[in-house]
This record gives C-alpha cells, structure tokens and sequence, in this order.
C-alpha cells in the first residue's frame, strides 16, 4: 500500500473521530438545553410558589385594601424576573459545561492523533521542498542582489557627483578671488587656464 493511500486511510480515520465528536457534542448540547428548560420551569413554579406565600403572608398583615389587578401585575413582573435570572443562570451553566466538554474532548483527539498528524504534514512539506529547483532560486537570489546593489551605487554616484560640483565651485570662487586681488581690480573677470 503507497504512503498516499495510508495518509488517505488515516486522514479519514481522523474526519470520521472528529465527525464523532461533533455528533457528541450536538448531542451533548441538546440534552443541556432540556436540562435547563427542565431547571427553568422548576424555578419558576418554586419562584411562583415563593412569590405567592410572600403576597398572601403580607396580605395577611397588611389591612390595606389592594386592587386584585396590581397584585396581579407585581407577581407578573416578580415571576418574569425570578425567571429570568434563572434561564440566564441555567444557560451560562450550560453554555460553560459545554463549551469546557468540547475543549476537552478536542485536546483529547488533538492529543491522539498529533504523532500521525505531524508525519503526514512533515512528508507533505518534504515533497513540496523537493519540487523546488535550486538553480532558479540561485539565479532570482542573483537578479535580486544585482538590483540592490546598482540602485546602492547609483545613490553613491549621485552623492559624489554633488560633492564634486560643489568643490569644483568652491575652487573657482578661490581662483576668482585670486584673480582680483592680483590684479587689484574686484568684480573684473579674469580667464585663468590651467596645464
């Protein structure tokens, strides 16, 4: 059997775990999501069943007479929030268990298969560095170094010719201040040939 039929075999062993693990999780998030609804309702009943002692021992005590309405309105909103707060509590419950069950079991089949995974991908890269051919990548390094090198120089040429012309005025205004003092007259231009 080739090395490229067992990476083949292996590569689909690992879809097939993972796929595994993915139904696992589905599964695993969909009874958490019952559990809480269930959790849910029981709070509710326990916190409508709380609520409803609390209204009857205060209108035990109290003589005030009430409209049955606004009871009717503050138990609503107390059970609207006491439900609240416990399928807010019951889903970061759940969403936690979860989420902390799938790194689990990711590391786990991370863990498990990391000796056959770095084989496949260190023979791939070997194949894919093997294609390379040596003497293109010698002859682009070449072109490259080529390139910066004329771009450096013709930075230095240019610098230099600057310099020169530079010195090369600074040498006439001598030779011209030469001049005038040797012939005593300043500002008369004087031609002065060298060799």
């Amino acid at each position: 059997m080739s090395t490229v039929n067992k990476n083949e075999i292996k590569e689909d062993e690992f879809d097939k775990r993972l796929r595994k693990i993915e139904r696992i999780a589905c599964l695993t998030l969909t009874g958490g999501a019952v559990i809480a609804a269930v959790v849910a309702a029981v709070d509710m009943r326990k916190t409508l069943k709380l609520v409803g002692k609390a209204a009857d021992h205060v209108s035990d005590l109290t003589i005030v007479d009430v409209e049955q309405t606004i009871v009717d309105r503050a138990i609503g909103n107390a059970t609207n929030r006491e439900v609240g707060r416990a399928v807010s509590k019951a889903v970061r419950s759940l969403e936690e268990s979860i989420t902390e069950e799938t790194q689990k079991r990711v590391r786990a089949a991370v863990e498990q298969n990391y000796g056959k995974l770095s084989k496949t991908v260190t023979e791939a890269i070997a194949r894919e560095a093997a294609k390379v051919d040596k003497d293109d990548v010698m002859r682009e390094a070449t072109e490259r170094a080529k390139d910066l090198i004329v771009e450096r120089f013709d930075g230095k040429l240019d610098g230099l010719l600057e310099d020169y012309n530079r010195n090369l005025d600074n040498v006439g205004k001598i030779y011209q201040s030469i001049a005038s003092s040797m012939t005593g007259k300043p500002g008369k231009d004087v031609t002065l040939k060298l060799g």
